[in-house]
This record gives C-alpha cells, sequence and structure tokens, in this order.
C-alpha cells in the first residue's frame, strides 16, 4: 500500500482553532480531504492509521460529529471510544479541572494518552454552564496534558472542524474564493446556541480572502478577539471584512451565504453577571424576521446556502430553502464533515 505524502505531516500537533494553522496549512488539511473523499467514492481502502484509537469525550451530544468520527477513524485503520456524557463531570473553573468526579483532567488526559494516540472533546452550552470561554479553556486544559494530539470537536468558542467542512464545500463550488462575498449571518432560533459556528465561519472565511460580511441585530456581537482576529485574515489575505445589522443588505449580491443562530452574549458570563436564559430567549424572540427565505436568496449573486446542521426549520430558514433550492450546500457541507476530519486525524495522529 502506497501512503500519501501527507499522512503525518502536522504529527503530534492539536487540532483546537483554525487560527493556529496557516492557509498553507489549511490547504494542505482541504487537499487531503479531497484525496480521501476521491477514494471514499471509489471505494478504495485508506487503512492509514491501523490499531491506532481516538478516544471520544462528549459532555454534548451529537449526530454529525460523532457519526463522522468515528466512521472516519475506522476508515482509516483505527478505532474510536466513546466515552458518554453521564459519565464525564463538567468542571467548575478556575478552582478545580476534573473530567471525572474523581479525576482532574491532568490525570485522565496523562493516562489516556498512555492507551492511545489522540483525545477528542466536545463540550458548550449546558455542559459547559453557559460561562463562554469555560468549554474551551477545558479542552485547552485536555491539550496542556495530554501527550497525543487533542481535537476540538466543538466548544463555546470555536468549531474548526465544521469550519473545514464549511470552506471544502466552498471551494467545491467555487475553486476561487479569493473575493467572493461571503455573508455569516444571525438567524432566529427559540434556543440558545454557542457562538462557536459564526466565530469559526468568519475566521476561516476572511483566511481564504473572502469578502465576508457579519449581518446580525444589535446585541449579537461576537467576541472582540474573534472581530480582531477576522480583521487581521482580511489584511493579511486580501479580502475584506466588515460588520452589518440589515439582514438583507447583507444579503444583496452575495456569493454565500451562512445564516446561523447564536444567542446575545450579554445575557451569559462573562459579559453578564449571571447566566440568564430567559433573558437571551426574551431577547432572540424579538428577531424573528431574521429568517433565510426564498425571497431573500433570490436577491443574492444566486449564492450558495450554507448551514452547520441541523437547521431549525421554520425559524432560522424555511423548508423549501433548504429542502428545494437548488444551490444548497448544506448536505455537502455535512458529508464533508467525514473526510475534513479524516485529514485532520491522518495528519496529526501518526
Amino acid at each position: 500500500m502506497e501512503v500519501p505524502k501527507y499522512i503525518g505531516a502536522f504529527r503530534g500537533r492539536d487540532f483546537l482553532n483554525t487560527q493556529d494553522f496557516s492557509q498553507d496549512e489549511i490547504k494542505q488539511i482541504l487537499d487531503a480531504a479531497i484525496d480521501l473523499k476521491k477514494k471514499f467514492k471509489s471505494k478504495i481502502q485508506t487503512p492509514y492509521l491501523p490499531g491506532r484509537t481516538l478516544f471520544m469525550f462528549f459532555y454534548n451530544r451529537s449526530l454529525r460529529t460523532r457519526n463522522s468520527f468515528e466512521a472516519g477513524i475506522y476508515q482509516l485503520g483505527g478505532h474510536a471510544h466513546f466515552i458518554s456524557p453521564q459519565d464525564v463531570y463538567v468542571p467548575t473553573l478556575p478552582e478545580d479541572m476534573v473530567a471525572y468526579k474523581t479525576e482532574a483532567i491532568s490525570d485522565v488526559a496523562r493516562v489516556l494518552s498512555r492507551y492511545g494516540d489522540a483525545i477528542a472533546v466536545r463540550i458548550y452550552g449546558d455542559a459547559a454552564k453557559w460561562v463562554l470561554g469555560r468549554g474551551h479553556r477545558v479542552i485547552e486544559e485536555f491539550a496542556r496534558w495530554a501527550d497525543v494530539p487533542v481535537i476540538n470537536m466543538e466548544d463555546d468558542l470555536f468549531h474548526p472542524c465544521q469550519a473545514l467542512a464549511d470552506i471544502m464545500a466552498a471551494t467545491e463550488a467555487e475553486p476561487n474564493l479569493q473575493g467572493k462575498k461571503f455573508v455569516v449571518s444571525y438567524a432566529y432560533s427559540g434556543g440558545l446556541k454557542p457562538l462557536a459556528v459564526p466565530q469559526s465561519t468568519a475566521l476561516i472565511a476572511t483566511q481564504f480572502g473572502m469578502d465576508v460580511v457579519l449581518a446580525h441585530p444589535k446585541g449579537f456581537e461576537l467576541e472582540d478577539s474573534i472581530i480582531e482576529g477576522a480583521r487581521e485574515n482580511a489584511d493579511r489575505y486580501g479580502g475584506r471584512f466588515e460588520v452589518s445589522n440589515d439582514m438583507r443588505g447583507a444579503f444583496e449580491g452575495a456569493d454565500f451565504v451562512y445564516p446561523k443562530a447564536w444567542s446575545p452574549k450579554q445575557y451569559l458570563p462573562p459579559h453578564g453577571k449571571t447566566v440568564d436564559k430567559d433573558g437571551a430567549s426574551a431577547y432572540q424572540d424579538k428577531f424573528k424576521d431574521w429568517i433565510t427565505t426564498r425571497e431573500l436568496m433570490d436577491i443574492t449573486n444566486k449564492a450558495y446556502y450554507m448551514h452547520c446542521g441541523p437547521a431549525d426549520r421554520g425559524q432560522e430558514v424555511t423548508g423549501d430553502v433548504l429542502d428545494k433550492y437548488e444551490r444548497s450546500l448544506y448536505f455537502d457541507e455535512a458529508e464533508n464533515r467525514l473526510h475534513a476530519q479524516k485529514a485532520v486525524m491522518a495528519m496529526i495522529m501518526p
């Protein structure tokens, strides 16, 4: 069996945030993902990680994330250990850092490092007590103590695996993304949602030189560090970045639109004194008109519709857009989760 050159290219590196990788390195991951996708379609076996073990901590459940990782590591010749939510204790930061009720993350990370080859963690929302940044700090603590690579399967600040799948789908649709208008927009949902997807999407789109418009009502601002990072990416890679409070205006002439719900951070610590779920929900309910319709899609430049899934039908988007819009990348993005994550594992785990 001929082993591709990309296997082990980033051996031992953590994958916590796409900003930790250069544009060239992200492109290398995407090239590997495309190669793995082609081989998957052609039924070519890719046992590049024989006998490797991935430990997966799921503080939050998931359809796409769990199944794409489990299928992915199996297709690479390895296997996954699923650590169920009821087995995992949510840390109280910064006083203690524990994974189980009786064990510190520092202990768990070092023990599992001697049993396998990578650790993946998913934690946000209720699991992170709705304190923005808490989930990310938990993953950073795993990375601090583990002797094997740590993968972020989504926390309350970043979703780098989704960002890879998104930009892969975008490049498959339009190989040259430079200068394309990419809209990251708030869309209404009755439920509380983390900031991870819009933040990672804004970062990776600007990293690829796109003209990114972040659209949201007042009160739905992203973290200041994300805005700064997006502006720096735009300056470095030749794109643009701007913020708008007008969904319709942002959609006009867009090449890609990514309307996704997230919650107003002023109702959550550290921006608010306490977690005010009722206040956040009541504020969100003022913006039910932030919904993606076919009429809105018609004012774009025949834009591609994107969403990480699952989309809230009748809230974030109408059913006719989700099911019938001819330039939807919704299921392409879901499909690419498998191959993008396989690429990451193949490059960091050997």
